[in-house]
């Protein structure tokens, strides 16, 4: 996933006589955008999606939409973030980077740790070890999960002993944070940047396919590298070709339309098929949508990292044995956002403020 802070608005972008952007370069030119409503929409899918094995509900469809939405969140990360490293110097890139993912993601595992944790304890009638919840913070800090669970706690809960399973995407994130960065230093890309991401994509794409054939690259870092790392240069082409690329609803809806349909394919043909569909048609969707739910106070990460735990208290307090899936997931939601607004206006937000100590 990739979040960005909001800006304050700029001027409205050159449009049509029609009133519609001409280009996605000018849809997206600046922050008045709908690209953090579609993130947080992105974040409840998750919520929909993980609701499912959490809750032990019967395998659905509703069950894929957490693996389309974290494609989505790296499409516009990729995007966002080839325009940031541009803007910026190396240095002050990776510091802004910094800032936006390792605050936030640091105090949602001190507060798993030390308030869902132990409260989960006393209303399972489980035993909770203050050790082993200073060891999961510990052993999770650099963003790489090498410790899922706390001792002698989710023993009984139909996912059991993983206290936050979307963090596994992180350090995927910031794996892709530092070479997007490292690419966009080269003198060459940075002069001619889509022949060289467009590239890239390619031999990306093409490594989808080898990981099942002759290179054998199944396990799980190459496999969802190459996945997430295809949707991400996806992002960072269309951000190349912005002010050439056109924005239209007779390109957009075919395109989340094609990205829908890829989605039920076979891997890895489903994320070949779906890279390009899927980066325009949510690109198109934020230059053109109307609401700026979230331009100012950007909740989706904030959802992302707490809402696993918070319906994983859920299910210990039974709310999976009355609840339907859907219930469950609307009721998750609306656990999880007044946490996510916590995050955002305590941790995020002010984090950001120390973004021009480093230039």
């Amino acid at each position: 996933m990739a979040f960005h802070p909001p800006a304050p608005r700029p001027s409205a972008p050159a449009r049509t006589v029609h009133g519609s952007p001409r280009t996605l370069g000018r849809g997206l030119g600046g922050h008045d955008n709908a690209l953090n409503l579609i993130r947080l929409v992105l974040a409840s899918a998750v919520i929909v999606g993980h609701s499912v094995p959490v809750g032990g509900y019967p395998e659905s469809v509703w069950q894929s939409a957490s693996g389309t939405a974290v494609n989505g969140f790296f499409v516009i990360s990729g995007y966002l973030i080839a325009g940031s490293r541009m803007r910026l110097s190396l240095r002050a890139y990776l510091w802004r980077r910094a800032l936006r993912i390792y605050p936030g993601f640091w105090v949602s595992l001190a507060v798993t740790a030390v308030v869902v944790a132990p409260v989960a304890a006393a209303l399972g009638g489980e035993r909770y070890e203050p050790l082993s919840a200073l060891a999961y913070v510990v052993a999770n800090a650099t963003l790489y999960i090498s410790q899922w669970d706390i001792q002698h706690l989710l023993e009984a809960v139909p996912f059991p002993n993983v206290w936050n399973a979307s963090l596994w995407t992180l350090w995927l994130e910031g794996a892709a944070y530092l070479l997007a960065g490292l690419v966009l230093t080269v003198p060459r890309v940075r002069r001619r940047p889509l022949p060289w991401l467009a590239l890239l994509l390619v031999l990306t794409l093409v490594m989808q396919f080898a990981s099942y054939g002759p290179v054998d690259l199944t396990t799980t870092k190459f496999f969802q590298g190459f996945r997430l790392g295809g949707f991400f240069l996806a992002g960072m082409v269309l951000w190349a070709a912005r002010d050439r690329v056109p924005l239209r609803w007779w390109l957009g809806v075919p395109a989340l339309a094609l990205a829908l349909v890829a989605s039920s394919w076979p891997v890895p043909v489903t994320w070949a098929a779906s890279a390009l569909p899927l980066a325009y048609g949510l690109l198109w969707l934020g230059a053109v949508l109307p609401v700026r739910i979230g331009a100012v106070n950007d909740l989706s990460y904030g959802t992302y990292i707490y809402a696993f735990p918070l319906q994983q208290l859920l299910v210990v307090l039974g709310a999976n044995t009355v609840l339907t899936h859907g219930q469950f997931s609307v009721v998750a939601l609306a656990c999880t956002l007044p946490v996510a607004w916590l995050s955002w206006h305590l941790v995020e937000k002010p984090a950001l403020k120390f973004k021009t100590v480093v230039t």
